[in-house]
């Protein structure tokens, strides 16, 4: 488990790295080296949990596509924050800080979703009302106007 887990995540190993030894935006970076990891035990788990039926769960790889945009997005950031501080200009730290913040705060509720096994029957619901609306050709509800 350990190694194939492991082998999965160069990328993220990178990003930690050059966070670790370049980054100026301290604050950030240690959000996003945190958020990388619970990112990928929780990602991991539940390819563990699905395997390849993970292709059927579609609400949980909405969270993961989500989760990893914020991810990628906060790596952006910072890094843009860090070229410009290299530069002379500090301006942009506040806002990567700020942006890292709310993005950090948006992960944490997305991987405490993934493992949560009680919200799959929310899930469940809301994937049963899609499935409801495709059945009728469209949206459910009727316009109470008409």
């Amino acid at each position: 488990y350990q190694r194939r887990v492991r082998g999965s995540h160069t990328c993220f190993e990178f990003v930690l790295f050059y966070l670790s030894t370049q980054s100026n935006c301290e604050r950030g970076s240690s959000r996003l080296q945190g958020d990388i990891t619970k990112f990928h035990v929780a990602t991991a788990e539940q390819v563990m949990k699905y395997k390849k039926g993970i292709i059927e769960q579609q609400v949980v790889l909405n969270r993961i596509a989500d989760s990893a945009i914020l991810l990628q997005s906060m790596a952006a950031v910072i890094s843009r924050a860090n070229l410009a501080a290299e530069k002379g200009d500090v301006s942009e730290l506040a806002l990567a800080n700020a942006w890292c913040g709310e993005s950090h705060q948006r992960i944490i509720q997305l991987v405490a979703d993934l493992q949560n096994p009680h919200l799959t029957k929310v899930d469940q619901a809301t994937l049963d009302v899609g499935k409801m609306s495709l059945d009728s050709n469209g949206y459910l509800a009727k316009s109470p106007v008409s």
